[in-house]
């Protein structure tokens, strides 16, 4: 068995294509994950743009002022710095009976904290409401507190108590929703993220190390089909039983070899260039309503948990293929298409059916679910259970690889040889 495994493993992994396919992409991940890095842009309080590491370096300064306990206190406080700025005559322009800071002062004393700000002032956003302004903030009247976390709290309530034709929680959810957010921990710790925000933006791109994995091990019987040496192979001693298991056992460890050298290229691109502080600071960083009760570092792991699951389960649907089509090409035409088929069709943005069905396809399941409110809370209402989107996608891809695998020999040894 194990030289049967070597020799698979070899097969597929010394093949041309395969390795200049490896090759390509781990070029894209360099050059997706290394793009964020360059062009990340911050700006001197005197407005003078800068860009890649210097804007990096600059970030952590303005965000090591920012560090510390998001008490209702401190957010009260840093509600009234920046309501005081409007009210020096020199800081503003006036457009009828519209008041804004001027360009010059926007940049001293806004732009370099303008994330924080964005955070606090969403709280009291309605949802689906955006304030890039930040005229919220601006117009709000303040007692000693601010009631931050009173404000998420409503905002939430206010999102699942959303009734449109299209969109309407059940009872049953709403009930999951507030046990899950009644878990967070507050108040907030606050500092310098944005490597991992940086990261929760890029994750999706690794989409591109699956279709790698499935160009690769496509070919893996359908490739004996169109050679003619499944006749040869059906017909040895162990044909139908050890050389399958080594077959596909070299596939999956193939595929887990090429998905991890992409994750940490990516991952050590991002972490190295924005350094890894900020890894135990709350997820509700990003955006405040985010229900669940996770670390930067813990969702970046359920995320890449979630990519490892969907390029295995993708690896089993490919050897499936592979072992029921003829040619390596028909394969890749159905992977491409079961990966990319919400494009074709879209999202609707509704609570509809087709939606929660195309939110599991492998292009939709490898985007974060945060921070985005709408994938936040997405669920499965079952009968006495709701399950969330991130459980949801593990569940999936766990069943469609224990499902697969077992079929994969049966359909291999039961073709019809020409």
């Amino acid at each position: 068995m194990n030289s049967l495994f070597k020799y698979e493993l070899l097969k597929i992994a010394k093949k041309r294509m395969n390795i200049v396919v490896v090759l390509v992409s781990l070029f894209l991940t360099l050059l997706f994950f290394i793009m964020p890095v360059q062009n990340y842009i911050s700006l001197e309080r005197d407005g003078r743009q800068v860009n890649g590491a210097a804007a990096i370096q600059l970030e952590k300064e303005y965000a090591k002022k920012l560090e510390g306990t998001l008490t209702e206190e401190r957010v009260a406080q840093d509600i009234k710095e920046y309501q005081t700025l409007f009210t020096n005559p020199k800081n503003v322009l006036k457009d009828g009976d519209k008041v804004n800071l001027t360009d010059e002062n926007y940049a001293r004393y806004v732009l370099p904290h303008y994330s924080y700000l964005k955070m606090i002032d969403e709280a009291f956003l309605k949802p689906q409401v955006t304030d890039n302004g930040l005229t919220v903030l601006r117009d709000m009247r303040l007692e000693n507190t601010a009631g931050f976390y009173q404000a998420r709290a409503d905002k939430v309530k206010s999102y699942l108590d959303i009734d449109y034709s299209d969109w309407k929680y059940s009872n049953q959810e709403k009930q999951f929703w507030n046990t899950k957010n009644s878990q967070i921990e507050t108040p907030y710790e606050y500092g310098y993220h944005a490597g991992w925000r940086s990261l929760f933006q890029c994750f999706e791109l690794l989409i591109v190390s699956i279709i790698a994995i499935c160009i690769c091990i496509a070919p893996v019987f359908a490739g004996e089909y169109q050679s003619g040496a499944d006749s040869v192979i059906l017909s040895t001693r162990y044909g139908k039983s050890k050389l399958i298991k080594a077959k596909i056992s070299a596939a999956f460890l193939f595929a887990l070899l090429v998905f991890l050298i992409n994750v940490l290229l990516a991952v050590g691109i991002q972490l190295y260039a924005f350094g890894f502080e900020g890894w135990d600071l709350p997820l509700q960083i990003l955006n405040v309503t985010i229900p669940y009760n996770l670390s930067l570092l813990e969702a970046a792991m359920v995320c890449i948990l979630i990519l490892l699951l969907v390029s295995m389960g993708m690896a089993a649907v490919t050897l499936l293929l592979s072992a029921k089509l003829k040619t390596a090409f028909a394969v890749l035409v159905v992977d491409v298409l079961v990966i990319l088929l919400p494009v074709f069709l879209g999202l609707s943005g509704t609570n509809g059916i087709l939606n929660h069905i195309l939110m599991l396809f492998p292009y939709m399941a490898v985007q974060p679910v945060f921070p985005a409110e709408y994938t936040s809370y997405f669920s499965y209402p079952f009968p006495g259970l709701t399950v969330d989107i991130i459980t949801m996608r593990i569940i999936v891809y766990v069943v469609i690889s224990a499902v697969c695998i077992p079929f994969v020999g049966r359909a291999f040894k039961r073709h019809q040889v020409q």
